[in-house]
Formats: structure tokens, C-alpha cells, sequence
């Protein structure tokens, strides 16, 4: 059997307008042919990017849409990657294919009256759609964002933060820029306990919701906790690349009771307390992977034979798991196991 993403579960988009945020950032509008997609603002959507060398999946989320249409806001990075053949191919009337959204990060999770939204970088994304939700639906929202940028001219959505700010009265906005430029008024520098205590001061008694790189991530849950804020009161996105940062991708003999993990017909090994990515990682064979926590559903492969014991986090449909998908980053094997990617 040819191992295919779920027929039933791809969404053909259509891309019908494109438009620049900053000199590095492109939103695009992307429609379904088969109709309105529906969304939970802080979800994400898993593109199926057509590279030279093959398709690729990578997890981007979700910064707006109406009507049904929905906008992915996509920042460049290096040159033949997933991200920069968007901003040179994708364009309006050129197609591409996805996965349904999907993902928990999202105000489901609220339980506080009092949020703040702590981002970096084109972590704004999901804020910016969650903060459009609630700017629709709850515009007394008692709302704190901070967000950190390198320069002025890479601050996302800073002209309709502006607007929001003026119909949402209890919604106050902090940036800092790292590299500043003239007329520039705003915090600078990068994020510390100082700073944030400074534009959040009740930062440890909100629910935070924050989303940037790892390192960002680690250092605002660590002020927050310094902060009073409870652990559970503190929530992150976060998607990457096709391995984490430090991962081994040498062979590496299993310690301890293992099982046997064929993947794509490579036979290789895996131990009991790892998941199929880490001990595919460990040993050389690449899956594409995201947030690493079972949310975004990159990881997507399909469970060929074997027992397992998947836990997926949001990032699989029901009618994924019904068909034997797993999540490679949540899941760890009871038997020796067999997958196929995606």
C-alpha cells in the first residue's frame, strides 16, 4: 500500500490574494474549493509544500479569515525551505493542498478573566487570530500583549493593533524592538522580568498565552512562574522544523527493553521510554515534526502493524486515527512496530 496523507482528510486551497506585512512577511488567502473551512482562532493548517526535491509537510497557523477563507501569515527563512518557496511561488490563482485545521492551542483553554498574549516574532499569528475573535466577541476582553520584534519594520499587524486598541477599552499592546531605529519609541531590547513586569505588571495573575521560538517560550514561562502565575495558567505554541534543536542523528544502541521499529522498510530500533520520532531521529531517519507535543499533526504516519500507545494532543482527527494514523511525537511503541510517512 502506497502510504498517502487521508484522502478524505486534504483540503484543496486556492490561493486568492497575497499581501505584505513587512519586507519579510506574506499573508495569504487561501479558499477551498469544496467549500467554507471552519476554524478555532490559534489552530494551524499542515501545507503539503511541493519542493523540487519533494513534498514537504510544515505547520502553519492560522492568522485570520472570513467568509470561510482562511490566512496563513508566513515569515521567509532561508533559501530552499518550505517558507521561502511560498513567498517566491505561491501566488494568486496557484493551488496547494492541506490538512484540515487543527490544534488545541486556542481560547478553549481560557479560565481567567484576565489574559496576556506574550509573543515573538511571527509568533503574533495566533494571537492576532485569537485577539480578531475577540475583538468580535468579547470586546471588553481584559487583554495584555507584549510582543518582541528584531526592528520597527518587522512588528506584525501594527497598523490594526492600533485599530483594535481603540474599540477594545481594556486592551492594552507593549512591543519592543531589539534593533532600533529612528522614531522609535517603544521598549527595546529583549524579553526580560524587568521589561514585562514594566508592561504586564499583573503578568503572574493573567493566563498567558505565548508563542515564539524555544528559547523566548522558556524564558516567559520562567518570568511568569517568578511572577506568582500558576503553571497551568501558562500555555505555548510552537512549530518547528523537521528535527528539535540537538537532536542526535547518529545510530545509537537501545538501553534498556526495546522493540523493533521498521520505518519505510528500514528496520531500526527503539526503546520503550522513547517516541517513533525520537528514535527515528536518534538514528538517522528524518520525520517531518512540529510542535513536538502531539498539537499540529506534521508528524502524521501510518501505523502498518504493531501495537502502540498513541497520544495525540488535538493534532489527529478521528478519522485520521480510524484509518491508522499516529502522531510519530506521541507515540511510543508496545510491540515491535511498523510505520510508513506520510
Amino acid at each position: 500500500m502506497d502510504m498517502q496523507a487521508p484522502s478524505a482528510a486534504l483540503l484543496s486551497l486556492s490561493c486568492i490574494a497575497v499581501r505584505d506585512e513587512t519586507p519579510t512577511v506574506k499573508t495569504f488567502r487561501l479558499r477551498a474549493g469544496s467549500g467554507p473551512v471552519g476554524f478555532t482562532p490559534g489552530q494551524a493548517l499542515v501545507l503539503k509544500v511541493p519542493l523540487p526535491g519533494g513534498p514537504v509537510w510544515r505547520s502553519f497557523t492560522i492568522s485570520g479569515g472570513t467568509g470561510g477563507d482562511l490566512e496563513l501569515t508566513i515569515k521567509a527563512q532561508a533559501p530552499g525551505g518550505a517558507t521561502r518557496w511560498l513567498h517566491e511561488n505561491l501566488r494568486e490563482g496557484s493551488g496547494i493542498e492541506a490538512r484540515p485545521p487543527r490544534g488545541a492551542f486556542t481560547l478553549g483553554l481560557r479560565e481567567n478573566d484576565r489574559l496576556a498574549f506574550v509573543s515573538g516574532g511571527s509568533g503574533a499569528t495566533p494571537m492576532m487570530a485569537m485577539l480578531r475573535h475577540l475583538a468580535q466577541t468579547d470586546p471588553e476582553a481584559d487583554l495584555a500583549w507584549f510582543h518582541a520584534a528584531r526592528d520597527p519594520a518587522e512588528v506584525l499587524f501594527a497598523r490594526e493593533l492600533a485599530e483594535l486598541q481603540a474599540r477594545m477599552p481594556n486592551l492594552t499592546v507593549a512591543i519592543s524592538v531589539s534593533r532600533v531605529a529612528p522614531g522609535w519609541f517603544g521598549y527595546r531590547g529583549r524579553v526580560s522580568r524587568a521589561r514585562l513586569a514594566t508592561a504586564i505588571p499583573d503578568l503572574g495573575r493573567r493566563q498567558v498565552f505565548c508563542c515564539g521560538p524555544q528559547g523566548f517560550m522558556q524564558e516567559v514561562r520562567l518570568i511568569h512562574a517568578a511572577e506568582g502565575g500558576a503553571r497551568m495558567q501558562f500555555h505555548t505554541e510552537s512549530f518547528g522544523g523537521v528535527a528539535p534543536a540537538g537532536a542526535p542523528m547518529t545510530e545509537a544502541a537501545p538501553e534498556g527493553p526495546g522493540f523493533g521499529l521498521t520505518v519505510n522498510g528500514r528496520a531500526i530500533a527503539i526503546r520503550a521510554d522513547e517516541t517513533l520520532l525520537q528514535a527515528s531521529l536518534r538514528q538517522g531517519v528524518i520525520i517531518p515534526c512540529g510542535c513536538g507535543e502531539g498539537m499540529c499533526g506534521t508528524c502524521m504516519v501510518q501505523l502498518v502493524s504493531g501495537r502502540v500507545d498513541s497520544r495525540p494532543n488535538g493534532g489527529l482527527t478521528p478519522e485520521e486515527a480510524a484509518e491508522g494514523y499516529v502522531l510519530a511525537c506521541s507515540t511510543r511503541a508496545a510491540s515491535d512496530v511498523e510505520i510508513r510517512l506520510a
